[in-house]
């Protein structure tokens, strides 16, 4: 199955897969639509800074004990 990997470089959201040429789309959801059109049910991968789960405390720094 294609995974498809979505990350933002500056204002755009490019879209690379092992079988298809990086796109470039202006918005997530431009881009999300255009996955979902053209491989439905393969599963999207969005690398970058926005890819934390939300929830997930960042870890404390060791003070040193």
């Amino acid at each position: 199955m294609t995974v498809l990997i979505m990350r933002r470089v500056r204002e755009h959201f490019v879209v690379t897969g092992p079988d298809i040429e990086p796109l470039t789309f202006k918005s997530r959801r431009e881009a999300r639509v255009w996955c979902l059109a053209h491989f439905p049910g393969a599963p999207i991968r969005e690398v970058g800074a926005g890819d934390r789960k939300k929830g997930a405390a960042p870890s404390k720094p060791d003070k040193g004990r």
